[in-house]
């Protein structure tokens, strides 16, 4: 009986990265689909060389770097820069070039945009492949932690707080400031105030500090300032857990639980379903399309306007917490539409007597209506205790409040399919690929980190549900259109150029058929 035994650490290997790299490897399909993208049109930074300047990196290497990491749960740059000299899929992936962190960091802040362009026409790739289709899309979103603690994080009640408190401590040492001048005497008197007046000084340096923080929030559009990331808000996560990140919000196709497109929304999901839909419409080029969300997105003007947009919504209503035990409610009065009127329970007339408008992000009308039947009534009691009687209020879009009720009441079953379509791509990036949190600043950047991670996402999803050799097939008339600028050149033997081209790249693509 023996242990196993290692190789000599002296022993010279006589192989190449290529035969390390196994056939089935990741890698080799991020290689495939990356030299099958069109780099230049995308807007990649370099794609084009200059005349003079430094040697750069070619964008679609440092792309395959990226998706690599991303998929396989490293991001930082320190990380990838690393992964380059001590992994060997990557070893090969990157033909052995070794770019530093702040390379990495350079390209990926600098191709936000062509990143967001790629994810694009890889959704249009999956669309032309028919494993998007469009017929039923599915919004949710996940809070996400930022690079901003919570103590860094302000608004104005908190930096009330905070000024109260220094107050306070102001007052203690000027009270100890008195008993010092009463009790005590000589140096040991001096000794103390300076202390005392070294105190003070910070104290009213800190106060100056938090005015300015309150100017901030005075001025900021929703009454927050991040000091470490601007971009970053205060967001409620589960259980009333309260975290400084983003709320990532992710538009994801039924058939197949492709990622569609993701962007930052605000602090909740109520004003960001029209957003969604509108995006998705623009990429995927389809208008009629089925949109599944949350109670969370329940907002009557969202609603309206994702309606207009031609989309269906199936928005479930939000849950009514406290509800009239006995008395009469919102849904007991009968609204007459020929009219525009109300009837109540004892069949009195309730008019419109004004018309004022809500909202924010999307202004919409109310109109008031009332009785003045009101001050007679037998059972006022059980309706209302305004002295001036009972008001119904009607908004502009509550017709599409109504038509969304009765398609997820109609249809419990087709709604129920929101989670599992939405929550697929989350339970993998967020759990797998440890994309809980950002390692990044701003908007652009944030949301670049999670478009990558969507790339890699679908990309894995196309895999596995294409397989290798199909994926390939689909992947292989991209790449031979990289060619194409071939045909611009008129030499005698073109012919043989491209056929030695597709050699080439038969080769690469079919070498694990080639080898023993």
């Amino acid at each position: 009986m023996h242990y196993q035994k290692g190789n000599d650490r002296e022993q010279v290997f006589m192989t190449s990265l290529d035969q390390m790299v196994s056939e089935d490897s990741f890698a080799r399909i991020i290689d495939l689909f990356v030299d099958a993208m069109p780099i230049k049109e995308l807007g990649f930074k370099h794609a084009s060389l200059k005349k003079e300047g430094n040697t750069p990196y070619h964008p679609g290497d440092m792309f395959k770097l990226l998706l690599y990491g991303y998929r396989h749960g490293f991001r930082s740059s320190n990380k990838l820069s690393k992964a380059c000299r001590i992994n060997v899929e990557v070893m090969w992936l990157m033909k052995g070039l070794q770019p530093s962190p702040r390379t990495v960091n350079y390209f990926r802040s600098q191709n936000t945009k062509a990143i967001e362009n790629a994810n694009r026409y890889f959704i249009q790739l999956l669309k032309k492949w028919k494993l998007v289709d469009g017929k039923t899309v599915a919004v949710d979103g996940t809070k996400v932690r930022g690079q901003n603690s919570l103590k860094n994080n302000f608004n104005a009640k908190k930096v009330q707080r905070h000024i109260d408190y220094l107050d306070n401590k102001m007052g203690e040492y000027i009270e100890q400031e008195k008993q010092i001048n009463q009790k005590s005497k000589g140096k040991k008197k001096k000794d103390e105030l300076d202390k005392i007046h070294d105190k003070m000084d910070n104290l009213v340096k800190r106060e100056e500090r938090f005015e300015d923080i309150r100017e901030q929030t005075e001025n900021s559009k929703d009454g927050q300032v991040s000091l470490t990331d601007p971009d970053a808000r205060a967001v409620i996560k589960h259980r009333n857990i309260v975290e400084v990140g983003y709320n990532i919000q992710t538009t994801t196709d039924g058939k197949y639980n492709i990622i569609i497109d993701q962007f930052c929304g605000g602090v909740n999901d109520l004003n960001d379903l029209g957003t969604a839909v509108k995006r998705t419409q623009n990429i995927i080029h389809k208008k009629d399309i089925n949109v599944l969300a949350d109670s969370g997105y329940h907002n009557g003007a969202e609603i309206a306007y994702v309606e207009r947009l031609g989309a269906k919504p199936f928005v479930s209503p939000k849950k009514q917490n406290q509800q009239k035990q006995e008395g009469y409610r919102k849904i007991d009065f009968r609204y007459d539409r020929s009219n525009n009127t109300y009837i109540c329970p004892q069949d009195y007339l309730m008019e419109p007597i004004s018309i004022f408008k809500r909202g924010n992000k999307r202004k919409f009308t109310v109109t008031r209506y009332a009785t003045p039947a009101c001050v007679d009534c037998p059972v006022r009691d059980l309706c209302t205790t305004n002295i001036h009687g009972r008001f119904i209020e009607r908004s502009s879009h509550q017709d599409y409040v109504d038509r969304n009720y009765n398609r997820v009441n109609n249809n419990k079953d087709y709604y129920r399919r929101r989670q599992a379509i939405v929550e697929h791509p989350f339970g993998t990036m967020k759990r797998q690929w440890h994309m809980d949190h950002t390692i990044l600043r701003g908007k652009e950047n944030v949301i670049t980190e999670y478009r990558i991670s969507a790339i890699a996402y679908n990309l894995c999803r196309s895999l596995s549900i294409l397989g290798r050799d199909g994926l390939i097939q689909r992947l292989k008339p991209l790449i031979l259109s990289t060619f194409s600028l071939f045909r611009h050149i008129s030499l005698p033997d073109l012919a043989h150029i491209e056929l030695f081209v597709f050699q080439l790249i038969k080769q690469h693509i079919y070498t694990s058929s080639r080898r023993a």
